[in-house]
């Protein structure tokens, strides 16, 4: 009897190993996706900086933010060419590379073109680490590949919860908000330098079963479900760490510098849901996971609107962030089910998404804002609330078994 591909999927995700052996190589893969990470989150507080300097309406600072977005966009669309003729850990040192002469164009920029080029720049090069991330690990780690890739984000959320706090620091000096951004970005370039140069990272392809194994095929209507449902989850996330600050700013009358350090509340948030909802997970349904954090989401995104003083706002703010963290990783996951044998297309599917909901959505709320002002445009985030609500039932019942 031939066995169901979606059950194998989750069997082979279900793999707990006792141990784990973390070299160099591992290391390495892991900070690479902290720094990109860090990156697409300090590109917010910084567009905020550059607003003043560069005199830049909210759209305009939504057209900075989605030029990072876009550049992931086209790797999604694209990178597949990239990696059918350079070897993995290339691709992941020109990834570092890439982040890091975006960064240095963005920082030396004092012309909206020049900084745009910049954030381009670092989402699609930069974004070439996100693509090769999870194959890397898979030939490092193995069986526990997926214990790696886990390990790597909780890293990256880590790191990216400083990005906003060293902006906001480092803005609120004599100097300027740029060692933020370049002392970052300036250790990728140094790191995916050196893994290009070094002999022990191989110029050639290696060939082997798995890495030729075809997972194409094409993608069922439910996955196409939960890929919507990753959309409206990232931009939820996105919304809320690029437009945070200019709300706390408007509302609470705070200094810019200040606002821009208290974005780090939604993200400390988003650690601790992460690590919580690791341990929540191995004992509740998933969907149940997810209707608690979707209404976790909205009770803080309405103390966040409703607020009226600092203490309830930044209250908000912290339960915004602590709801979203498992939006992803569990969407991801139902996506990838829902895929079957198809993997290889839902990867560069999912990585397009996260493209998509960074580069449409926030310029979207930024545009909003011009028009009728930040706080009735931070409105969309409950909309987008209400159709991630609509989305997860539907979800739930496409994977429900059908009854004989």
């Amino acid at each position: 009897m031939t066995k169901n591909p979606e059950v194998d999927f989750q069997e082979r995700s279900a793999v707990v190993p006792s141990k784990i052996t973390r070299g160099l190589r591992v290391w390495l893969v892991y900070f690479m996706l902290a720094f990109f990470g860090y990156s697409i989150n300090v590109a917010g507080p910084a567009v905020a900086y550059l607003r003043d300097e560069l005199e830049l309406s909210f759209t305009e600072s939504g057209i900075h933010t989605s030029a990072l977005a876009l550049g992931i966009v086209v790797v999604g669309l694209f990178g597949h060419f990239i990696l059918k003729k350079l070897p993995e850990w290339k691709v992941l040192g020109l990834g570092g590379v890439g982040l890091g002469i975006g960064g240095l164009i963005l920082v030396l920029g004092r012309q909206p073109a020049v900084t745009l080029t910049g954030l381009f720049i670092m989402g699609l090069l930069g974004g070439l680490i996100v693509a090769v991330n999870p194959a890397i690990l898979s030939d490092e780690m193995g069986r526990h590949s997926t214990v790696g890739v886990s390990e790597a984000n909780t890293l990256a959320a880590v790191l990216s919860t400083v990005a906003p706090l060293a902006v906001g620091y480092f803005g609120g000096q004599a100097t300027t908000w740029r060692p933020a951004v370049y002392i970052m970005t300036s250790l990728a370039l140094v790191i995916g330098l050196w893994i290009l140069i070094t002999p022990k990272f191989s110029w050639m392809i290696q060939k082997s079963a798995k890495n030729i194994e075809i997972q194409s095929g094409r993608l069922p209507g439910k996955f196409w479900l939960f890929w919507v449902a990753l959309v409206v989850s990232i931009s939820i996330e996105f919304c809320m760490i690029y437009w945070a600050s200019d709300y706390l700013q408007s509302q609470l009358s705070m200094p810019k510098d200040q606002a821009t350090q208290w974005v780090s509340l939604f993200l400390v948030g988003m650690v601790v849901g992460r690590y919580a909802g690791s341990l929540l997970l191995q004992r509740y349904d998933r969907f149940l996971i997810l209707f608690i954090s979707v209404a976790l989401g909205a009770l803080g995104f309405a103390l966040f609107w409703l607020g009226g003083s600092q203490a309830w706002t930044l209250t908000g703010l912290f339960l915004a962030g602590l709801s979203v963290a498992n939006l992803y990783a569990t969407m991801i996951t139902l996506a990838f089910e829902a895929a079957g044998q198809a993997r290889a297309a839902a990867g560069s599917a999912t990585t397009l998404a996260s493209g998509v909901a960074i580069l449409l959505l926030p310029f979207a709320l930024g545009s909003l804002a011009d028009l009728v002002g930040i706080r009735p445009a931070m409105l969309l985030v409950a909309v987008l609330y209400l159709i991630l609500t609509g989305l997860i039932l539907f979800g739930r019942k496409a994977v429900s078994p059908k009854p004989v």
